[in-house]
């Protein structure tokens, strides 16, 4: 396993010093090929501490794909020095927080929709119907045998009617929809 694959979830703040300081010195060799051009080891130093200062709330996955983007253009044109960096870095974290809220906003939603189930019948008005369908068996040989109603009278049997029914408290049978029982 790399040191990349190690940390690539890890905060930059949960990074050892060193570790960080050679994933982004590996970062900055893939940047320098994609951009044509050489990096100085004061340029080094001073994205470590950009990086270090600014971004540590940051997981090193994200770090690498903001050089990886940016010195293939996707941030705009710019040269491998501090400031490109910066702005590479400030670029990756706005898709950072799109990311997240856009994650918080699915799990609000999820509770509020599971939520909201509970007050409308209409899942169990079509569980209700199902059950009334399907073959009742108590012994293993009897699995085909007729469930309380049959398919044409699932088809008459009204969901929204039922689903009110249910709604008002009420204890709903197939009779109610004119389906007699079987003799």
């Amino acid at each position: 396993m790399s040191l990349y694959d190690s940390c690539a979830t890890s905060f930059v703040k949960d990074v050892p010093k060193e570790s960080l300081k050679t994933l982004v010195n590996i970062f900055m060799v893939d940047a320098s090929v994609n951009m044509g051009n050489d990096f100085s080891d004061e340029t080094l130093e001073r994205a470590i501490f950009i990086i270090e200062t600014n971004f540590r709330f940051l997981h090193v996955c994200y770090i690498a794909s903001a050089f990886k983007n940016g010195s293939l253009g996707k941030y705009g044109a710019g040269r491998l020095v501090p400031r490109t960096i910066y702005g590479w870095l400030n670029e990756i974290t706005m898709e950072y927080n799109r990311d997240t809220d856009h994650k918080k906003l699915n799990e609000i939603d999820n509770l509020i929709h599971f939520k909201d189930l509970e007050k409308y019948p209409l899942g169990e008005a079509l569980c209700k119907k199902i059950d009334w369908l399907k073959p009742y068996a108590f012994d293993v040989d009897e699995w085909d045998s007729p469930g309380i109603i049959t398919e044409e009278e699932y088809d008459r049997i009204d969901l929204k009617k039922l689903a009110e029914m249910i709604g008002r408290g009420q204890h709903p049978l197939p009779s109610d929809f004119g389906i007699k029982p079987k003799q």
